[in-house]
């Protein structure tokens, strides 16, 4: 086993490190994802194109006769201006787009921007020599730019009538604030894209993913300590909830009218309630060190998510990812992170509510119920309380998370609605369930800690919840029972116990010296304090039940504490059997009497019973 438990953790370190990178992948590709789209200098294919042909595509706007589509920096993604062309009402084929439609007008004053920016990346470049303004090209007023080292003009944009009505300014005045425009935008591109700038980047880089490897490990050697010491809470909570090693005696005078199997039972019950309350001790313990490593666990999301928002900035063609990073993503993560700390406070307070304090126990609401088992039954309570709580905020989480995504959420309910009805035919055994445990929870059936009888089952209830019952029976099986097979429960320990004793007395013993005898026993028996506190009262002789051939039979009824019916009942018998033979009380044996009848006598003048002498006792 030892070998085992080496090779595993290793493994499951492992796995937590690739859950790691698997994280930061994800992340990266919910940013990816989700971020405004990149805006690329080619078309889509026709299949994903709109396929009726009468509506614009997404980035285009229709205004009556006009259309307008943005011009976007190809460094940041920002827009930069509108430019707007007569409205094309047929795109249901590209022989049917003009070559002035406003997205491949759009597209094309991205491209040349683009291209303007990389040709310049070379050493002989000198922004000095930058030039970007208006001219105009056979009447038509065009925005260039050219510089020393490429004399040769490059239009980046016409300006045309269409812009300008759009506009509402002259088409000489358009064109000087787009002149300005593409000018800055043409020194910011290329001195973001500069050999000097990357290696700047490159180094920044190197030290954020330092900074995020060493914030990681610092992180991880925490949850590795929690981690450990986490374990060994488990060890000692495996070590209480173990069954006793103790061996149940097999002495015939120990177990008159119990079997060996309800003694087993007695004592695992004795021996969970003994860790009852360090067990409810170390739980609490380990919700808090399960708290500390969700916490962890989210601050290593946090660290890398601000990295990798740094990245982004840091990198031109990175750069106008870096506002799809605080949208859609940091959303879904704060469902996520917000859906997680309501259930853990939600558990929490259900736990600070079922706990006893000074001023206030949720004991004294239960009105139904005992003092002796109020905390098991508070105890199951809370955990089916916890689980109902988990499954509601979870759909209200995926509900929000759906949402943010864009999803239709009542369509998705109507759905959902119609598919649980469909299933519901095929798992009414699951509600039917959920409603009998819901009735042994609220009418106090049995709890946790309890012995239960179902018939066909029997044992030590270790864990109920509103599906399922898991019964730990004498051989030390774990049986798991639906609830709705339940239909008739004998609790064993519930408020009170009784040990139903009866013996058989010779027929010829005096009836008051026998009942003399017991009733001292009795006494005396309950007047020891140790055996005092489980029983809840002295030890009832009700007297001589019946007299038949084999003896007096007398009762004795001892009333007592929950689950202490099986150690009580073999020490009285114990006791009984010793003062009997003290005593010289004879237990009652069964007698057959026969008589003889006159006239059946033998040819020898004898009766045929004469011969074999008197009857013994039989």
């Amino acid at each position: 086993m030892s070998q085992l438990r080496n090779v595993s953790i290793p493994g499951r370190r492992l796995r937590r490190y690739w859950g790691l990178v698997a994280l930061t992948l994800l992340s990266s590709c919910l940013v990816l994802l989700t971020s405004s789209g990149s805006y690329a200098q080619f078309s889509l294919p026709e299949v994903l194109e709109p396929s009726d042909g009468l509506n614009p595509p997404p980035e285009v706007t229709r205004l009556g006769s006009i259309e307008v589509a943005p011009v976007h920096s190809p460094i940041t993604g920002e827009v930069l201006f509108e430019v707007a062309s007569a409205t094309v009402y047929d795109r249901s084929s590209a022989n049917n787009i003009p070559a002035n439609a406003v997205e491949r007008r759009a597209e094309e004053v991205n491209a040349r921007i683009q291209r303007s920016i990389l040709r310049r990346q070379t050493p002989q470049m000198n922004l000095d020599t930058l030039f970007v303004g208006v001219a105009q090209l056979n009447g038509v007023d065009v925005v260039l730019t050219k510089d020393d080292y490429y004399t040769e003009p490059l239009i980046l944009v016409t300006v045309t009538q269409t812009d300008a009505d759009y506009q509402g300014v002259p088409i000489n005045e358009l064109g000087e604030q787009w002149s300005q425009i593409l000018d800055q935008e043409l020194r910011h591109g290329i001195k973001q894209l500069s050999p000097e700038k990357f290696l700047q980047d490159a180094a920044q880089a190197g030290r954020v993913m330092l900074g995020l490897l060493a914030l990681t490990g610092i992180f991880t050697v925490a949850k590795f300590w929690l981690r450990r010491y986490q374990r060994q809470l488990h060890e000692r909570k495996k070590a209480l909830s173990a069954p006793p090693l103790t061996e149940v005696s097999t002495d015939p005078q120990h177990t008159f009218d119990e079997s060996p199997a309800q003694a087993r039972v007695a004592q695992q019950r004795t021996h969970f309630l003994q860790g009852f309350d360090e067990v409810l001790s170390l739980d609490r313990r380990l919700n808090f060190f399960s708290l500390l490593q969700w916490l962890l666990f989210w601050s290593v999301i946090l660290v890398w998510y601000i990295g990798i928002y740094q990245l982004f900035r840091q990198f031109p063609y990175l750069e106008r990812f870096s506002d799809g990073v605080l949208g859609k993503p940091i959303q879904l993560l704060g469902i996520w992170f917000f859906t997680g700390l309501l259930i853990r406070i939600l558990r929490r307070l259900i736990d600070r509510f079922t706990t006893e304090r000074e001023g206030f126990d949720f004991g004294d609401v239960l009105t139904f119920g005992d003092e002796q088992r109020r905390q098991l039954r508070i105890s199951t309570i809370a955990g089916a309380a916890k689980g109902l709580v988990t499954v509601i905020v979870l759909s209200f989480g995926l509900l929000f998370a759906m949402s943010t995504l864009g999803l239709p959420t009542g369509s998705v309910l109507a759905i959902g609605g119609i598919f649980g009805l469909a299933i519901s035919f095929g798992s009414q055994s699951l509600v039917k369930d959920l409603v009998n445990g819901f009735l042994i929870l609220a009418e106090d059936q049995f709890a946790i800690g309890d012995v239960i009888d179902l018939g066909d089952n029997a044992g030590l209830v270790e864990n109920l919840n509103l599906r399922v019952t898991q019964l730990r029976s004498a051989d030390g099986e774990l049986v798991t029972i639906p609830n709705s097979n339940i239909n008739q429960v004998k609790n064993l320990t519930r408020s009170w116990s009784r040990v139903n004793f009866s013996i058989e007395v010779a027929y010829q013993t005096d009836p008051a010296k026998a009942l003399t005898v017991l009733r001292d026993l009795s006494q005396a028996f309950y007047d020891e304090p140790e055996w005092q506190g489980k029983m809840l009262a002295p030890p009832d002789v009700l007297g001589i039940d019946t007299v038949a051939h084999t003896g007096m039979k007398i009762t004795i009824w001892i009333q007592t504490a929950p689950s202490q019916q099986w150690a009580v009942g073999r020490e009285f018998r114990l006791r009984v059997r010793q003062a009997l033979t003290e005593n010289d009380i004879e237990i009652g044996t069964p007698h057959q009497t026969y008589r003889l009848e006159s006239g059946a006598e033998s040819e020898n003048g004898q009766h045929p019973a004469a011969s074999s002498g008197a009857i013994a006792p039989g």
